[in-house]
């Protein structure tokens, strides 16, 4: 049955300051949307919309704000509704459905970013406002933060947090100042020894000594570094990074887990059409360089960058590459490929030379094996 705690038990607020059961549900199906600059948590709590999509999982029914978690496990990927019951099972077998309070959290500080990722756009990343707005002329503004009572607000509505997700933006560049205002706050009345933090970087940049002390103090905190290939391809999707960098920060947290023992490392990387061919080499990369294994999540949209989005020729190809590699992880992506998003095939080209022309980039250069198809 497709049932999840989330819209009990968890609070998301995206990078735009959007209320939401989880980062994976999908607003854009829903007219009534509540944001924390002008609406309350309580509001939120008292919705129609939240209302609605807790009936849908009591009547055993996927809402459709949560297709990429019905996608993923159709195609025996783990989905976060899987991974979080996994996570929080003991906690979630003593919710009342009718008195929840959250016990968990994701919270963006805003959409700060140094960069601007192919598969990203300028919701997630001040960096992509000016190219998205030309590009697709869609105006998602940057933002700084929210409001200057959001501190205490977030910690009167969820009095027994256990667990604070801080994606991006970069969050170790989005509201830096509330953000550890909120972390002190857990220190100061005694609870941060009973929550976990976790953070999605994308490790461009290394935390200096006030973050690192300020982290000591919780249960647990798991830096997820967000990397969605290597060398060339690397800098071509994470643009524009520079891979060096990027190699010398992972030995730096590589180090920073091993001296102190209540951080954990991660990774996570993002399968597009782009570098959905060269699973196997990240997968090696990850492990020579002492990384652990990496999850792996589809890009859902923009819709003509997904994995699948190529035509059958060029998907039986990279089923062949992927299914010649004796990781279960590429096995399990080169079955995705039986499924044909090749009807926005074009908008992947289109798009994909414009951006080059952006930002001086050659497709054709980086992703040789893939351009000979086009």
């Amino acid at each position: 049955m497709p049932f999840c705690y989330s819209p009990w038990t968890n609070l998301d607020i995206n990078p735009q300051g959007t209320l939401s059961p989880c980062c994976k549900f999908q607003l854009t199906h829903y007219k009534e949307k509540y944001n924390v600059q002008t609406d309350t948590v309580v509001e939120y709590i008292n919705s129609d919309f939240l209302k609605q999509i807790r009936d849908e999982f009591q009547q055993d029914q996927w809402p459709v704000g949560c297709q990429r978690c019905k996608i993923e496990e159709q195609n025996n990927i783990a989905s976060k509704r899987q991974l979080d019951y996994q996570r929080w099972e003991e906690h979630y077998s003593k919710v009342n459905l009718e008195s929840s309070k959250f016990l968990t959290a994701s919270v963006a500080f805003g959409n700060t970013c140094n960069l601007k990722c192919i598969t990203c756009n300028s919701v997630s990343s001040s960096k992509w406002h000016r190219e998205y707005l030309e590009v697709y002329n869609t105006d998602f503004r940057p933002v700084h933060f929210y409001r200057k009572d959001f501190v205490s607000g977030f910690v009167s509505q969820v009095p027994d947090l256990l667990h604070l997700d801080i994606p991006g933006g970069e969050p170790l560049l989005s509201g830096v100042n509330e953000q550890k205002q909120l972390l002190q706050h857990y220190v100061d009345i005694g609870k941060s020894k009973e929550i976990s933090i976790h953070y999605t970087t994308n490790a461009s940049i290394f935390p200096d000594n006030s973050w690192i002390n300020l982290w000591k103090h919780f249960r647990e905190v798991e830096i997820q570094l967000s990397i969605d290939g290597i060398g060339a391809r690397y800098e071509y999707i994470r643009y524009p990074a520079n891979w060096e960098e990027l190699q010398k920060n992972a030995r730096l947290y590589i180090e920073l887990e091993k001296v102190q023992n209540n951080i954990r490392l991660s990774v996570s990387h993002t399968v597009s059409a782009y570098n959905i061919l060269y699973i196997p080499e990240f997968l090696t990369w990850c492990q020579t360089t002492g990384l652990p294994e990496p999850w792996l999540g589809r890009v859902h949209n923009p819709v003509h960058m997904r994995p699948e989005v190529w035509p059958a020729t060029v998907r039986q190809f990279i089923q062949q590459t992927l299914t010649q590699d004796s990781n279960n992880i590429s096995q399990t992506w080169a079955k995705l490929l039986d499924q044909d998003n090749s009807d926005h095939f074009n908008n992947f080209i289109k798009y994909t030379h414009i951006h080059d022309r952006n930002r001086g980039l050659n497709f054709s250069l980086v992703f040789s094996e893939l351009a000979q198809f086009i």
